[in-house]
């Protein structure tokens, strides 16, 4: 009978779930054709089910199919964890939809894609970026480059007006990597060593295993199908959707289940974007971790900037010269005419003080003709998924020019300093053993929602509440004449008493 049963749960692993009662039957029906009057085809239905349940354990034949898809996917050994002890002696990367609903520049509604670079040993993103559609191989070639020149160094990132987190070690941190040359360093930085990737084709592609070759990175190639080669990052997205996604205005939920029927997207993708960044600086790299354990003290939980600190004595890791000119030579260009009003690209208008002497300038040097339209443009590099600011650079001391968005600036950069300011409020600015202070922003959050959601509801009621017809005076129905105004009667001088105190009679001098 063990054997039976056996059988047909090995025979369900690759079918759709099915019910214990139809496992039952199955298993009565074959016992039937083969033991034909046999005692043991009258076994009772208790006694079966506790059979069929003790031998299912493990292989999740009754649960969802995802769940017994996952468990198959161990491997038959002993299990490796795949720790690090090293900065950036394993690393993960993957991508995943973020469960938040936005909307874009022309004012449709969906959820942004999430990418990131993950260190193993002290569980820090190296890089990430939020995208608007799936990634693609040139995407990850720039989250590369993100990590090795450190995300405070990355020219037009939101993390260079992020505050500085005193559990690190900035000044050792400056020695290594020259490049880092900020008094104030919010995110750690680590030379990724080996990366992890799946199947994607996007994390497969020649440009990202060229990026790879060209830094001395080794690109490790997970099994297909087998999310547990890289565990971490995956994990880490299940942070990111309880303690990040969840609280933001339009969350959607992490699954059909826990999802409304109709949400409403509220934040731009840039407002997500300085969110996560000021979230991953302010509060997860200050929350202690699970995964930081060390065996001398197994009871102590860790944060990442805190084992960064000191794994990064040990092992800073390999330093490599790249600035500012390696990041922009993997960014596409673009030709545009500086005019007085700046520059338009895309749809937006970007401008910089910088930019005076290259107003309306004509290049020499070119094949176009002096003045034209063809020589007055420059070449202009921008990052596609980032449009907050563009780049150019100066055709005589070759410096590079940052130019910003100018509604970003006029409209929104307040929005985004008031949230920096209040998040670092609530939860400080990384001092050593400092614990994120996440009850009192979910309790801002939770006291804007209901302050937001009662002044909607009254905008709402004010809009459907009908017009009172006596509030306004009727005007009168039929017009009224105004009679016209009579002339004054004309006076004879000869007539005027002038003793009379009708009249004052002033006399004036000549001023001569």
């Amino acid at each position: 009978m063990i054997a039976v049963i056996d059988e047909v749960l090995t025979a369900g692993q690759g079918k759709s779930t099915a019910s214990r009662r139809h496992c039952e039957a199955q298993v009565r029906r074959i016992l039937d054709l083969r033991y034909p009057g046999d005692p043991i085809t009258n076994v009772k239905p208790t006694t079966l089910q506790g059979y069929i349940n003790e031998r299912d354990a493990g292989l999740y034949t009754f649960d969802k199919a995802t769940t017994r898809s996952t468990a198959s996917n161990k491997p038959d050994r002993q299990y490796n964890l795949g720790e690090a002890t090293q900065l950036g002696e394993i690393c993960e990367i993957d991508s995943t939809e973020m469960d938040v609903l936005v909307w874009d520049d022309q004012g449709n509604e969906f959820r942004p894609k999430l990418t990131v670079l993950f260190d193993v040993a002290s569980r820090v993103p190296m890089s990430w970026a939020i995208h608007a559609n799936s990634a693609t191989g040139f995407d990850h070639a720039l989250l590369i480059a993100r990590a090795i020149v450190g995300r405070k160094a990355i020219p037009g990132s939101s993390a260079t007006r992020l505050p500085a987190s005193a559990t690190l070690p900035a000044e050792l941190m400056k020695k290594v990597n020259s490049f880092l040359d900020d008094d104030s360093l919010a995110v750690p930085w680590i030379f990724p060593q080996a990366i992890t990737v799946d199947g994607g084709a996007d994390f497969r592609s020649s440009v990202f295993a060229s990026a790879c070759r060209r830094y001395g990175i080794t690109q490790v190639l997970a099994p297909p199908g087998a999310a547990t080669v890289k565990p971490h990052v995956e994990r880490n997205f299940g942070t990111v959707a309880t303690d990040f996604t969840s609280w933001l205005a339009g969350s959607v939920g992490n699954s059909v289940a826990n999802r409304v029927r109709k949400a409403k997207a509220t934040l731009t993708l840039d407002s997500v974007r300085a969110a996560f960044d000021t979230w991953v600086t302010t509060v997860y790299l200050n929350k202690p971790h699970g995964g930081l354990k060390l065996p001398m003290f197994p009871g102590r939980e860790w944060t990442p900037n805190q084992m960064y600190s000191v794994l990064f004595e040990f092992g800073p890791g390999v330093q490599l010269p790249f600035g500012q000119e390696d990041y922009f030579a993997l960014l596409p260009t673009a030709k545009r005419i500086i005019s007085d009003s700046g520059i338009e690209f895309k749809n937006r208008r970007y401008d910089s003080a910088h930019l005076e002497d290259l107003r309306n300038r004509s290049l020499t040097g070119t094949s176009a003709r002096p003045g034209s339209r063809a020589a007055r443009k420059f070449d202009i590099s921008y990052d596609p998924y980032n449009l907050n600011c563009v780049w150019v650079r100066h055709p005589e001391n070759g410096e590079w020019i940052e130019c910003w968005d100018v509604a970003l600036e006029e409209n929104t950069a307040w929005m985004a300093a008031e949230a920096a300011v209040k998040l670092v409020e609530r939860f400080g600015s990384g001092e050593p053993l400092e614990k994120p202070k996440q009850a009192e922003f979910l309790d801002e959050m939770e006291r804007r929602a209901k302050s937001d959601g009662r002044a909607r509801r009254k905008q709402l009621a004010a809009q459907a509440r009908p017009q009172d017809p006596d509030a306004t005076e009727s005007l009168p129905i039929e017009p009224v004449m105004i009679p016209p105004r009579q002339p004054s009667t004309i006076l004879d001088p000869a007539d005027i008493d002038w003793d009379s105190p009708d009249f004052d009679v002033v006399t004036y001098k000549e001023l001569g």
